[in-house]
């Protein structure tokens, strides 16, 4: 097996792995937004030249990959083969030794991603049962309405004003909590007092589905089983997998297109 060919695999499989486990964590919206820097730190005046600029530009890419990949990186040794092959000088690794280096570091990630998946799919079974059981008794309490979709709501304010459809921009204010009660996210953890702008065609299918059912104005409780929230995958940290939510979601406004 060529060498490049099992980097490019070690490389996919600490994606995977760091996707599962440490997803954006933003209740609502689950489009990443942007990208920072590395460091968020801008570069110092040091880069001058247009291959100095160029370089930084070059390290910090790369070093960005490793950094979302969670790939633990020996600095000193991965300058020592940059500068190896850049000066093209003789490997310090001969091609064997180095398909077996990175051929044990592939099995120790097959091994990590298992036991990974091993204790995710414990953990959704648990939350999929808890958020069954909470959804059933929920249903039948007064004024809790539920669709075919799954969704449960429940009317605080009725409102009067316009409704959006499935791509508008609106301004809520919103409260996310777990079944037990705690607390995971809120508009308020993000701008204080102001209520958020959120395009509708970017948030969980729940989100999407019940703000279109309300009207400006209005306040709900919205409960969402895994199937219109996070599902399988979760958005850890903050999320499981499977886990049912709860939101109180207030429309503030329909924003015109």
């Amino acid at each position: 097996m060529k060498l490049a060919y099992l980097v490019a695999i070690i490389v996919a499989i600490f994606g995977l792995i760091a996707c599962t486990e440490k997803q954006n964590s933003k209740a609502v919206d689950v489009k990443a937004n942007e990208v920072s820097t590395l460091n968020g730190t801008e570069p110092d005046n040091q880069l001058k030249t247009d291959i100095e600029k160029f370089s930084y530009i070059v390290g910090g890419d790369v070093g960005l990959q490793f950094f979302q990949s969670q790939t633990s990186i020996d600095m000193d040794a991965f300058t020592l083969g940059m500068q190896d092959t850049l000066n093209n000088k003789r490997p310090k690794l001969s091609k064997k030794e180095a398909e077996k280096a990175v051929k044990k570091y592939y099995e120790e990630q097959q091994k990590k991603a298992a036991e990974f998946q091993e204790k995710a799919t414990v953990i959704a079974e648990k939350n999929f049962k808890a958020g069954q059981e909470f959804l059933t008794k929920n249903a039948k309490k007064d004024g809790v309405i539920t669709k075919d979709s799954g969704l449960q709501y429940k009317i605080i304010i009725p409102g009067s004003g316009a409704s959006p459809n499935s791509n508008s921009d609106v301004l809520v204010h919103y409260k996310g909590t777990y079944i037990d009660g705690r607390e995971f996210d809120a508009s308020s953890q993000h701008d204080g007092a102001k209520a958020v702008k959120i395009n509708l065609s970017q948030v969980i299918p729940g989100w999407t589905e019940a703000l279109q059912l309300m009207k400006e104005g209005a306040k709900w409780e919205i409960y969402l089983p895994p199937n219109i929230a996070y599902g399988e995958a979760g958005s850890m940290p903050t999320i499981e997998p499977m886990t049912t939510l709860i939101f109180e979601v207030e429309l503030e406004q329909v924003i015109a297109e």
